[in-house]
């Protein structure tokens, strides 16, 4: 009997399609859920792509309108056309889309700039690391502070510190970035003390770390602007939490304030906040472009302006490009902290 009932057990296991789901089941759920979130970040970034692929198609001309530039005087509908064979604008849509998703990913090429006769990398690379070190530098500068600030905030909830910084936040939160950056240059470069009223010269990617007294103001602004957005929501997330009856368990065994806060009620009201970090670093970046343009700063907002003023549409849509991806990169990794943070959210979202 026991040689049959193991027979049958054999014979009901599939010898020529294994289930792999069983083998799936036995990777670690971190890893899913980092490989689930990589797919979703590709397909989001091929759909923009795609936008940003179908812009030209709505120019004047169409996509034909670099080759009025490359031609001028000599632009005649023979020589367009002759052009635009040359340069294969008369392949399919999806022929040329193809093309274009090559030229990203195999030969990181984010297009040529007809106008300047040059390719987008080679306009912008020497100036993306400084934008970078300037976002970087504000966000890690805010995590820092807002933080904390939002923490002690809902531990002395309708206290004078928490009125005095609410009103300071919301000051700071409805001021344009153009006027903050005035107001800083005014008293802390026209004013005392004095700081320079811009970077040096030049777009050495380290010029931060050599010069880094020229780095204070635009810093200083954007991060103002970034601690009065980011302690709203900490505030939030923590007085959410304190509600919580593990609070008031862990406050009725006799665990000390400053233990409940940073150790339960942070810890717990982070996952909130590493999204909300993710969806911030588009106006991050954008911020970055009006902050540069006030502080005479030799970064990816001053290309994107100077671009745009000649209307170098390649230019711009390289940037574009390039902000979305960074923006994605972004998200992804507050998505990975988030699985981090919260284990819960990779054990739910990978057995989905």
């Amino acid at each position: 009997m026991a040689q049959s009932s193991v027979s049958g057990e054999k014979c009901l296991r599939p010898a020529r399609h294994p289930d792999f789901r069983v083998y799936i089941d036995k990777l670690p759920s971190m890893l899913i859920y980092v490989l689930r979130r990589l797919v979703q970040s590709f397909i989001v970034l091929l759909i923009v792509m795609l936008f940003i692929f179908m812009l030209p198609y709505f120019e004047p001309n169409g996509i034909l309108a670099p080759g009025y530039i490359v031609l001028g005087t000599h632009a005649t509908p023979q020589t367009i056309h002759v052009w635009g064979v040359e340069n294969g604008m008369f392949h399919p849509f999806f022929v040329r889309f193809w093309n274009y998703l090559l030229q990203v990913f195999v030969h990181f090429n984010l297009g040529h700039s007809f106008k300047q006769n040059l390719s987008v990398w080679s306009i912008i690379s020497l100036y993306v690391p400084r934008t970078i070190w300037l976002a970087l530098s504000s966000l890690l500068l805010t995590i820092i502070i807002a933080l904390p600030l939002g923490v002690l905030q809902a531990s002395r909830r309708n206290s004078t510190f928490d009125y005095t910084a609410t009103s300071v936040a919301f000051v700071l939160y409805g001021v344009p970035s153009f006027l903050l950056g005035i107001l800083v240059l005014q008293f802390f470069s026209f004013g005392w003390p004095h700081l320079p009223a811009s970077p040096p010269g030049g777009v050495s990617p380290w010029a931060m770390f050599t010069d880094p007294a020229g780095f204070i103001l635009p810093i200083l602004t954007l991060t103002l602007l970034s601690i009065a957005f980011l302690s709203r929501f900490m505030r939030s997330a923590v007085l959410e939490v304190l509600v919580q009856d593990y609070v008031r368990t862990a406050k009725a065994k006799g665990c000390g304030q400053m233990r409940v806060l940073f150790r339960h009620a942070l810890r717990n009201a982070l996952g909130p906040i590493v999204i909300i970090l993710g969806l911030y670093i588009p106006q991050l970046l954008g911020g970055a472009v009006v902050i540069e343009s006030v502080f005479n700063y030799s970064g990816l907002g001053i290309q994107t302006v100077n671009a745009a003023s000649i209307l170098d549409v390649p230019t711009v849509l390289g940037i574009t490009l390039l902000v979305a991806i960074l923006t994605l990169f972004g998200n992804f990794l507050a998505d990975i902290m988030l699985g981090v943070v919260n284990p819960r959210v990779r054990i739910e979202r990978s057995g989905q």
